[in-house]
């Protein structure tokens, strides 16, 4: 199962809903699911870590906390090329960044899990591997 950015964000941002990313974390701890991501999810994750301390929504002892518990949960981060990437780009009209999250997933086969509303709805209507996190716990998705 693919994992973006947003999820482990969810997980570990005290002001994000966090309950089915927690769930989500905990299935792939206890070994009911295997998590997997492009290598640029270390990026966005350190990025979003600072971005969040310069606004004050955290301190910079709970972000170097957030990326030690993002390096123990041992996804496994898989490279993609810009190949893959660039064509899923165009097709979705969504970031380069977003686009390696979904290269990856056509790429294994498997299921994208996201918290990125604007990457969900880009892609829902067009495939049906792409699944945003508020799905697992039967959240409504806005509109």
């Amino acid at each position: 199962m693919i994992v973006d950015a947003s999820v482990i964000l969810r997980a570990f941002f005290p002001d994000e809903e966090q309950a089915q990313a927690q769930a989500l974390i905990r299935d792939h701890v206890s070994g009911r699911v295997q998590l997997v991501a492009p290598t640029l999810l270390l990026y966005e994750v350190a990025n979003a870590i600072v971005v969040a301390e310069r606004r004050g929504r955290i301190d910079q002892e709970m972000g170097e906390e957030i990326l030690d518990a993002l390096e123990g949960l041992g996804i496994e981060r898989i490279p993609v090329t810009g190949r893959q990437i660039l064509p899923l780009a165009r097709e979705f009209g969504c970031s380069a960044y977003d686009a390696a999250y979904l290269a990856l997933a056509q790429a294994r086969g498997e299921p994208l899990i996201t918290g990125d509303l604007r990457l969900y709805r880009a892609a829902r209507d067009r495939v049906d591997w792409v699944q945003y996190i508020g799905e697992r716990g039967n959240e409504e998705i806005p509109a």
